[in-house]
């Protein structure tokens, strides 16, 4: 296996081949975001390949300006090439390369479809945004993706400022209120597969603790 970055051009190549709509999509939004937001100079996606040069697995990543944050925004497996770790492989990957002093924090968004292979792992969510994405921010692992599930256990919400816990809560804290009623079937059905590992109450007293403790 060999791990390599793409250009757009590369990129848009490489998705073409993709069989599946729900692939093509996320694909197709990866694309799009990369192009309105992202330099893919700064940031290419990075790309699994194997030796027929099959490209398995896609990841986008940034890290923040002041380097303390490494964002993950997009991991693809195509059907076709899933259950067989490549996600998981490419994770670690870029986790492997980015265990460094610097970056204090990973932060990502999981869609629903990605809930199951982000439990595997052993991630917990603080809540779910407007698009029904659920939110992961914890310490960066100091060697690799096998320290995730200590880390997990272990923090806290006191690890983060009470800056950015605001501009979190900013962010989810309607907490699917406002979601249709197929929205809201799908969320619920969500909630049993993160089961426990959802924490937005924890996120909500938190913020009601620092609004209490400012008056």
């Amino acid at each position: 296996m060999q791990i390599v970055k793409l250009n757009r051009a590369e990129y848009i190549d490489s998705v073409t081949k993709i069989e599946g709509f729900n692939s093509l999509k996320f694909s197709k939004q990866a694309l799009d975001y990369w192009d309105d937001f992202i330099s893919w100079k700064n940031f290419p996606p990075l790309c699994m390949i194997n030796e027929k040069s099959e490209h398995l697995s896609y990841l986008f990543y940034t890290i923040s300006k002041d380097k303390e944050y490494l964002t993950i925004h997009y991991l693809l497996t195509p059907q076709i090439h899933r259950k067989h770790n490549y996600a998981y492989d490419l994770l670690n990957y870029l986790f492997i390369n980015n265990c460094h002093d610097k970056i204090k924090r990973f932060k990502l968004f999981s869609v629903v479809s990605s809930l199951g292979f982000y439990n595997k792992i052993g991630l917990e969510y603080w809540g779910v945004n407007k698009y029904m994405q659920f939110y992961c921010d914890f310490k960066m692992p100091k060697n690799d993706i096998s320290e995730i599930k200590q880390i997990v256990k272990d923090s806290s919400l006191n690890e983060i400022s009470d800056e950015r816990l605001y501009k979190i809560y900013d962010k989810l804290k309607d907490n699917g209120k406002d979601f249709d009623e197929k929205e809201k079937y799908i969320f619920e059905e969500a909630l049993k597969k993160v089961d426990y590992r959802f924490h937005f109450d924890l996120l909500e007293n938190k913020i009601k603790e620092l609004n209490y403790s400012s008056n």
